[in-house]
Formats: C-alpha cells, sequence, structure tokens
C-alpha cells in the first residue's frame, strides 16, 4: 500500500467498486461509481492537457459540492495542476483577487455562483456541464458549448504527471476578510500525512464493519475547506463508502436525506448540530429534558422516536471546522448518538488530532494522530510539528516566518494536553480577552452562558478596550421586548468575577455576522462596531439577503416593499427558481401555493419570514402517483399493452413511424417532446418505441383534465367518480402522472420527475400545453427548457401528424386514417434561457 504521491492514493480509488458519490440538488439525484468517478477524472485531466496547461499552472474551483468538483480535483492532480478552491459564498472579487494572486490559467465555476460576473485573463468552464461519458483524449471532459477559447491540442499525451511528495497540490486561501488574503500551500506530502496514519486505523477495523456497508456520508462540509474534502474523497475510498452532497441546509431536508438514503455519518459544521437540535425538540420535546444515566442501549431505546426520525442506520456526527459547545456533544450524546470531532487547521492539512469512534471523550478533540506532534507554549498557544504542516504561505515568506519558530507551527489556539493525550481547545488566542487583572477570559466561555438566558437567541462576547482596561462586552441577539441589561445581569450572576459583562448591546440585524463556510464568528466586525457604533457592513442582514435574491433575478436594485412582482417581469419560471433561492438562504421550505399569489415585495417578506419562524400553514402538497411503478403496476401493463391497448389504437391510427434510429445507441432515461394532437398521442407514441422504451416511459397528462379528482368538493359525486377512475386507468395502464398548467406546483413537478427519472423511466411531455386545432404546431412553454436544463437529461423531439384527423380532441369517437410520428436527434440542453431552450426543441420538433 505505498503512498508516494496522491495519484496512488487516485490509482486505488479509481479500482474501487460500489457507489461513491451522491448530489441532490433538490429537483433530481445522480449517482456515480468509484469506476466512473475514475473514468471522467482521467478524460478530466486529459482535457487539460489537451488545451495546454502544464503541470504547476493554476486553476480556481468556485463551485459548490457537487460530483463534478471531485471528478475536476483528482482530473487536476493527475495532471501537476495546482488546485486553488475557494467557497462558492465568496464574492466575486475575492474570487477575482485569489485568481490574480496565483496567476490562473483555468476558473471552474458552479451552478450556484453568478458565473457572468467571473472576469479576467483566464478561461471559465462550467463544472456542472462536465461530460461524464467524454472519452479520455482530445476534448473529453466537458460538453462542446465549453469547448472554446483555448489553443489548438498539444500532442504527446503520455500519462499522469510526474510528480514528487514535495509539488504543491492545492493553494487554500483564508476568506479574505483582510485586504490580502493567505494563501496556504499544500503539497501532497501534507495530505498524505494526514490521511496514511487515518487509512491504517480504518483497515485495522473494517472486516468488522462488512456487515453495515455501505457506509454513507451525508457530507455539508463545503469541499473548498481542507476537512470536506477529506471527509469527501480522501476516507470514504478506503471503507469503501458513499458520500451524499445535497443542496441547501434546510433540517426537515437534512432529516429526510438521512432517513431516506440510509445514511450512517452526517459531516457537518458545528451549527448544524444546533440547528438540528432545534427542529429535534419541535418534533420531540421530550429529548429536551435528560433522563437518568444509562447505557447506550437503554438511551437509545428512550429516545427511539427520534432514531426513527433520522432512520435506523444513522449513529454518527462527524464535526469539524469550528469549535463544538459542550452543551451540544453532550444533547447528542444523550440521545444515543456518537459525536466525532477533531482538531485541525487547514495549515495542518486538516487533521491534527481526531477521536476515535469507539473511544470519544466529551469535550475532547482527541489525540494527536501518527507522525504529528504536539506541544503547549508557555502563554497556552498550541503548536504544532510535522510531515501535515504547510511549508508556508504563497508568496508571502515575512507572514511564513512568522508562523513558525523552531520548526514548530503556531496555530494560535489556546488549549491543553491531559496526561493520556487527550487534547482541549480553550479557544483562540487573539479572541482572548485579557482583563486588567492579567487573567484570562475565553469568550466561548461567557457565550455558553448568555445563550442560556431566557430570550437570547444568540450572542458574543468580546473585549473592548475602555480607556487603558480590556473588559468585556456582550453583543445579542434577543427575542423582541427582551432587556439587554437583564441578559447581562442574570448571565452575570453566573460568570466568575474576571468573566462578568461589562456591558451588552442588542446586535441591530437578525443575525450575528459569521463566516459562510463555518459559520464562525465575525468577532474583528462586531468589535469595530461596538467601537464605532456604525451599522456593520459584514453582517447581511434577513432583509438584505431577500433583497439581493430578488435583485439578483429581477436584474435591478432599486426594490421597495411595494415594488410587484409583475413590475419586476418575473416568469413563472424564474418565481420558481427564486423560491427555491429564498429557500436555501433562509433554510426554509415555502408554501408553492401561497408563494404564486405573493403581489409585491412587502407579501414576499412576510411569507418567507413567517416560513423561517414556522408561522407559515404547511404546503398542500400535489399527490403525485408512486404506486404506478410497483412490481405489480408494472405487470399489469406489462401484459395489458401489447394484447389489447395498444392493438386497439393500431386499428383506428395507422401508423407509419421514423427516426427510430436516433434512439439506438441512447442511454435511458430521456425526455420525450412531442407536439401535441390528440388523446391518442401518447399511447401511440409508447406503440411507436421499442420494447426497451416502450415499457419504461411515463407520459405526463395535464392536471386540470382530472380537476374533479383533485378538488372533488367543487363538482358533483358523479363527476369525480367517472374522473377518478379515468386518472386511476390512466395512471395504471400507462404510467401516467399529473402536470400542473395553470396553478401552483412546478417545483413538486419536477422533483417529481427527477424521481421518475432516477428510477430509470424516461417522461414524455407535450411543451405547448394544449391540444391543437387544426394541426398547426404552438409555441412551446418554456417549461420543457426548465426542466430539461436543471434535470440534466437529453430531449429526444417527436413529431406527430395526422392524429387530429384520427381522433380531433373535439371529438367523442376515434376514425381510422394514417398518421406519422417521427423521432429527431437527441438534444442536450444548458443554461438558464429556459425561453430559448423552448424554441430549440419546438424547432427541432417543426424540423422533422
Amino acid at each position: 500500500m505505498a503512498r508516494d504521491t496522491l495519484i496512488d492514493f487516485f490509482d486505488d480509488l479509481a479500482r474501487s467498486r460500489g457507489e461513491f458519490l451522491v448530489y441532490d440538488d433538490g429537483f433530481r439525484s445522480r449517482r456515480y461509481t468509484y469506476d466512473q468517478v475514475g473514468r471522467a477524472a482521467r478524460a478530466f485531466g486529459a482535457r487539460l492537457h489537451d488545451i495546454g496547461l502544464a503541470q504547476g499552472d493554476k486553476a480556481v474551483f468556485w463551485c459548490e459540492n457537487r460530483p463534478e468538483w471531485i471528478v475536476a480535483f483528482w482530473g487536476c492532480v493527475l495532471e501537476g495542476i495546482v488546485v486553488v478552491p475557494i467557497d462558492y459564498r465568496a464574492s466575486p472579487d475575492f474570487l477575482t483577487r485569489v485568481a490574480r494572486i496565483v496567476a490562473a490559467r483555468l476558473v471552474l465555476v458552479g451552478q450556484d455562483v453568478p458565473a457572468a460576473s467571473v472576469g479576467g485573463p483566464f478561461v471559465v468552464w462550467k463544472l456542472h456541464e462536465l461530460d461524464w461519458d467524454a472519452p479520455a483524449g482530445v476534448g473529453a471532459g466537458l460538453h462542446p458549448s465549453t469547448r472554446s477559447g483555448w489553443p489548438e491540442p498539444v500532442e504527446g499525451r503520455a500519462g499522469p504527471a510526474k510528480v514528487s511528495k514535495d509539488d504543491v497540490a492545492e493553494i487554500i486561501f483564508t476568506s479574505g476578510a483582510t485586504a490580502d488574503p493567505k494563501g496556504v500551500i499544500i503539497t501532497h506530502r501534507n495530505v498524505l500525512a494526514n490521511i496514511v496514519p487515518v487509512e491504517r486505523e480504518v483497515l485495522k477495523y473494517r472486516r468488522w464493519g462488512r456487515p453495515f456497508f455501505p457506509l454513507r456520508f451525508l457530507n455539508l462540509l463545503p469541499l473548498s475547506h481542507m476537512f470536506g474534502q477529506a471527509m469527501a474523497t480522501f476516507i470514504p475510498p478506503m471503507l469503501p463508502g458513499t458520500v451524499v452532497f445535497m443542496r441547501g441546509y434546510n433540517p426537515a431536508d437534512i432529516v429526510t436525506q438521512i432517513k431516506t438514503r440510509r445514511v450512517s455519518v452526517l459531516v457537518s459544521v458545528p451549527k448544524i448540530l444546533d440547528v438540528l437540535r432545534e427542529h429535534v425538540l419541535r418534533v420531540a420535546p421530550e429529548a429536551a429534558t435528560p433522563g437518568p444515566k444509562q447505557h447506550v442501549a437503554r438511551r437509545w431505546w428512550r429516545y427511539r422516536r427520534i432514531h426513527r426520525l433520522f432512520g435506523l442506520k444513522f449513529w454518527s456526527f462527524i464535526v469539524g471546522a469550528a469549535p463544538l459547545e459542550g452543551e451540544l456533544e453532550a444533547f447528542w450524546s444523550e440521545l444515543g448518538f456518537v459525536v466525532i470531532q477533531g482538531y485541525g487547521l487547514t495549515e495542518t492539512a486538516p487533521i491534527v488530532s481526531l477521536n476515535h469512534p469507539f473511544g470519544t471523550k466529551r469535550g475532547s478533540v482527541g489525540k494527536a494522530i501518527a507522525g504529528v506532534e504536539v506541544k503547549i507554549a508557555p502563554d497556552g498557544e498550541i503548536l504544532v510539528r510535522g510531515e501535515n504542516v504547510t511549508t508556508g504561505y504563497f508568496n508571502a515568506a515575512d507572514d511564513t516566518a512568522r508562523a513558525f519558530e523552531d520548526g514548530w507551527f503556531h496555530t494560535g489556539d489556546v488549549g491543553e494536553i491531559a496526561p493520556d493525550g487527550q487534547m482541549f481547545i480553550r479557544g483562540r488566542k487573539k479572541e482572548m480577552i485579557v482583563t486588567p487583572e492579567g487573567l484570562n477570559v475565553f469568550p466561548e466561555d461567557v457565550e455558553r452562558v448568555l445563550n442560556h438566558v431566557p430570550g437570547v437567541r444568540d450572542s458574543a462576547a468580546v473585549g473592548v478596550a475602555t480607556g487603558s482596561e480590556e473588559r468585556v462586552h456582550a453583543v445579542l441577539v434577543v427575542d423582541p421586548g427582551i432587556d439587554p441589561d437583564a441578559v447581562a445581569r442574570a448571565a452575570n450572576a453566573e460568570l466568575e468575577d474576571h468573566q462578568k459583562i461589562r456591558r451588552a448591546v442588542v446586535w441591530p440585524e437578525p443575525e450575528l455576522p459569521r463566516t459562510e463556510g463555518t459559520r464562525k464568528l465575525k468577532r474583528a466586525a462586531i468589535r469595530e462596531w461596538l467601537r464605532t457604533g456604525a451599522t456593520p457592513r459584514a453582517a447581511p442582514s434577513g432583509s438584505d439577503k431577500l433583497t439581493e435574491l430578488v435583485s439578483k433575478y429581477a436584474g435591478r436594485a432599486d426594490l421597495s416593499s411595494s415594488t410587484t412582482l409583475e413590475e419586476l417581469g418575473l416568469s413563472s419560471l424564474e418565481r420558481v427558481e427564486l423560491m427555491v433561492a429564498l429557500e436555501d438562504a433562509f433554510q426554509t421550505h415555502i408554501d408553492e401555493g401561497a408563494f404564486s399569489g405573493i403581489q409585491d415585495v412587502g407579501q414576499l417578506r412576510t411569507l418567507v419570514e413567517r416560513a423561517a419562524t414556522g408561522d407559515a400553514p404547511p404546503a398542500d402538497p400535489i399527490a403525485f402517483p408512486s404506486w404506478n411503478r410497483s412490481l405489480v403496476a408494472r405487470a399489469i401493463r406489462r401484459a395489458s399493452l401489447p394484447t389489447w391497448i395498444l392493438p386497439l389504437g393500431r386499428l383506428f391510427a395507422w401508423m407509419r413511424v421514423e427516426g427510430r434510429e436516433h434512439l439506438a445507441n441512447l442511454e435511458k432515461p430521456v425526455i420525450f417532446a412531442a407536439n401535441h394532437q390528440s388523446h391518442m398521442d401518447g399511447p401511440m407514441i409508447i406503440a411507436a418505441l421499442p420494447a426497451k422504451w416502450r415499457y419504461r416511459l411515463a407520459p405526463a397528462m395535464a392536471k386540470e383534465f382530472f380537476k374533479p379528482h383533485f378538488f372533488p368538493e367543487q363538482y358533483g359525486r358523479r363527476a369525480w367518480l367517472t374522473n377518478s377512475l379515468n386518472y386511476y386507468l390512466s395512471a395504471l395502464f400507462f404510467n401516467a402522472f399529473p402536470l400542473p398548467q395553470r396553478e401552483a406546483g412546478a417545483r413538486q413537478t419536477l422533483r417529481y420527475i427527477g424521481e421518475v427519472l432516477e428510477d430509470g423511466f424516461s417522461v414524455l411531455i407535450f411543451p405547448e400545453g394544449k391540444r391543437t386545432d387544426t394541426g398547426e404546431i404552438d409555441r412551446f412553454r418554456p417549461g420543457i427548457g426548465m426542466i430539461a436544463s436543471r434535470l440534466g437529461v437529453p430531449v429526444v423531439p417527436v413529431r406527430l401528424e395526422g392524429f387530429d384527423k384520427v381522433l380531433h380532441h373535439t371529438w367523442r369517437m376515434a376514425r381510422p386514417g394514417r398518421v406519422r410520428i417521427a423521432f429527431g436527434a437527441p438534444l442536450t440542453l444548458g443554461g438558464d434561457d429556459y425561453e430559448a431552450l423552448a424554441k430549440q426543441v419546438e424547432e427541432a420538433v417543426r424540423g422533422l
């Protein structure tokens, strides 16, 4: 098991079996095996070589967590290209600064970043357009739409780059709060010094874990963070395990992902555990009161309702990137879950110490991993030495010199080491408050007390100089009507003399300023606000977030509460995308029906605030069928279609089928998009398809056609009975599902279509939304563009002719006649100009 460079590790990863990565973007899930990731990474690396990138060139990653990030990372490693990851929530200005500092040749962007704002002497590639099926060689790795702007391919490719342990693998920059962000240099040696000791420990226990495999990790740590990378691409292959990425941080969605995907371990920052605790307490209030001390098995049984909520396979949290409060750790441990935390920094690639999964000690960040030395300086600072420690900062010799002393790296953290080697972190050295008496106050200790005071939602303790003395000040986020002085008095009653709060003030925004990725408090911004009394620029409010999002989709910034959505010119699909963005930003669910009735920005703000606080009424979901994809329903369909349903249709529709050759080498699933002429369109397209497609198709039918079924209170009993019978027969014999045309439900529909595609079924859609009167083709609605682009599946255009003369939509009975069905070449659609994409599909259908 030689590990000279990361390329050696990749070779083992690519040979692993089973599912590696799962990505759920809120609309559709995509799954990739280790073999697929390995092949895609080699193809991507070949693409980098072909367009002229050389070993040592820099590629900046500005992308949300997604499988293509992992593919591009390994593609760069194979070619010796230096990866420069930054958080996808960082500003475009920060991206540009970093790209210029490292002289980047390439910027890789995701789907959730404002790619249009990226500018500079480098080429931009969209990672979500990566072509998973491209072969290695010239032009591989990306869709044709992105293969431009580069020099002619370079010949002579001979395989992976020749790299050594001391070659640079990554440069990771700080968040950019200062004018000059520092880039931490990470070599192959640094990363291997971290993952090889962990691998040795995993191998000791792997055979005992086989009954529980595959272990699935829901990874919510950003891949721009070293620990997020370790838990996404280095640790899982050792088992091997599966990594799940999801969009957003809504607690209900997180719990749903854990349960439905049978996740074993959640990897996140401590703040996520706090959010989940609030969610659990709403669902199971009994968890708020700890029970008597019992064995973990008895505690598991006592809180079995909560374990059922997460699913019986879920057992552990792995937290990193920020300190974990002891009370939060105790809460989850009391419920019978294992909480594993470690300690590290970007400069240590990233792990210094780690709790053993089968030997955690409350409050401890574990023992130093093999090969890492740790000692405590006289002032309490933690010093680290080992091969995992960075060689320094990029083009910053002075910063590098200040960070090291006699080979020991100064972490800036204050801590203790117990006699048994367990480490305990007290706080950041630079954030420690030193009183005039020379006593140290750790802000976390004060905040722990403040956050227990009723009415306090969040707090920050900072040191502010008054004259020549530094004293503790508290900045609070509180419920309406809470007196900050009363909060200070209540907290001071529990604090030591040197910890007592001199002054407490209320922060003027709904949230304290925190870093995007790790959710650490921006104490410098808070301290500066206290000192100057000015409104902080570093703390965007909830209202600011809402305004920024609406402005993004409207293309204008002059908004007020009375600005109507009609004035903004938002289409129905843009409204859906705005709603999804608001849900992600505010970590909540919005009732799509209520959202569709919003008139202006003020009403939108009210709806979002109610949803975020849990005051909004629950959404009324569309009853999409799943039973019609069951084994029994499929068996009935398989027997009925060829024996009597399709032969009956062929008696009236005398078909001529063209273009079947376009389906011969096409991988399922796809979306079939056809013009609409008759009620016979769906059944006869099914009849025209080859058998391997015929029985794996789900046609869409207008939900409005089944109003008596969905809204029985508006119709008589007879109408409901007849209409419901038609609905269930359509769902059973044709695997059809309802597609809303005019009412709310676009997002739910997208999600359902994504589930259908994930099950291996193709989808048939009629983008006109209505049947023809005279045989003409009407304008295709932009929904087909949104569905194809968001779900990432090819669209096969289908042209129908003559069906209106066999069964016109005004007729009650069919008449025999000749019809034509033509299948076109599949289209790959991307981007968010859904009108243009729909027009592209329409033109393809017209051209058949």
